[in-house]
């Protein structure tokens, strides 16, 4: 019971999410005497979903796997006849004993959303009652903890990532391993998250929807917040699953891109802009949007990535709006006028 207690107090202590789903992992292996253990992340469409063997547990080692940039490589979960059933079932399933007699137990993990992974745990006898209620206790707790992250990670009205996580969330992505935590519980990871390349950056883009006072003033402030949630909707839609997406207040967006190369990203923002352009905003009209990018270089601050977007977002509007703007690709003279000009006038 003294493991169970510090277990809990260990998740709900925790905001870094990849050490709070492997203690989450480790404490319920503990619990169950497990010889083994994996940690299953769902990925892709609802019309496909994929299945990611997030992390392996033996014993007290722990081997983190990150989802690959192209999951159409993963397994679908239909290949995984156990998973599949208890996805379908959405509880706790037996299943064995194996050619060696080991039982195996998956676990759902379930959100708001449905079911998102699956707690995969082998050991030598089945389970009892308690001991699937206990686990699924446990599991619980980890995924309201991760709701209420969720919740305050997020922008109330898209669902997005909200301004106050952009720093973090710059800092986190932008290095190939963050700084280990006092206490945190080791690892060793495969297939990092950013594939040691110069040659492959990441980039940040700022994007502004085109007139938006003038939407709210016609339309109020619902019909505003229509068109905030059908953009934020297209962004989904259209970026990577790997990408991250943020609302930055009012009618401001910002998209952190994974590593691309330099001459498709232009490509990657162009199409998203023309989405918007063509979709059909109802009782609204047309809306557009302007965006600026950058790249992100060694050693960037969030900050200093966001203002050269922001700067290119700011020459998209001065030069007609509904427009992509690379920052390394502004004309020097204008580069620095808008460098200089610490005050500008609102181009909204």
């Amino acid at each position: 019971m003294i493991n169970l207690v510090d277990s809990v107090a260990d998740l709900t202590a925790l905001r870094d999410r990849e050490e709070l789903e492997i203690i989450m992992a480790m404490a319920a292996s503990d619990l169950l005497e497990a010889s083994e253990g994996k940690l299953w992340r769902i990925a892709g469409p609802a019309s496909e979903l994929r299945v990611h063997e997030r992390a392996w547990l033996a014993g007290r080692r722990v081997t983190i796997s990150d989802i690959p940039w192209d999951i159409g490589g993963l397994p679908t979960l239909a290949s995984h006849r156990e998973l599949r059933i208890c996805y379908d079932q959405k509880t706790p399933l037996p299943f064995g004993p194996d050619a060696n007699g080991r039982h195996r137990h998956v676990f759902p993990i379930v959100s708001s959303q449905g079911v998102v992974g699956f707690l995969d745990v082998c050991r030598a006898a089945p389970l009892d009652d308690d001991q699937r209620r206990l686990v699924s206790g446990l599991i619980r707790i980890y995924q309201n903890h991760l709701e209420n992250l969720d919740y305050s990670e997020s922008d109330e009205l898209t669902g997005l990532l909200n301004r106050k996580t952009f720093d973090a969330s710059f800092a986190l992505l932008t290095r190939i391993e963050a700084p280990a935590r006092a206490g945190a519980v080791p690892f060793e990871r495969i297939e990092r998250r950013r594939p040691v390349n110069p040659d492959e950056p990441r980039w940040l883009a700022v994007m502004d929807i085109d007139f938006f006072k003038r939407i709210n003033d016609r339309f109020g402030h619902a019909g505003g917040d229509e068109v905030l949630v059908a953009v934020a909707q297209l962004m989904r839609g259209s970026f990577r699953q790997a990408d991250r997406l943020f609302r930055c207040g009012g009618e401001e967006f910002v998209i952190i891109l994974e590593p691309t190369q330099m001459q498709y990203v232009g490509g990657v923002l162009e199409r998203f802009r023309a989405i918007v352009e063509n979709h059909d905003f109802p009782h609204i009209g047309a809306v557009t949007v302007s965006v600026g990018y950058t790249c992100v270089g060694p050693g960037d601050t969030g900050a200093a990535a966001f203002r050269r977007a922001d700067e290119a977002l700011y020459a998209a509007k001065r030069q007609g709006r509904n427009q992509v703007i690379c920052y390394e690709e502004l004309p020097g003279d204008a580069l620095a006028l808008m460098t200089l000009n610490e005050v500008r006038a609102p181009t909204h």
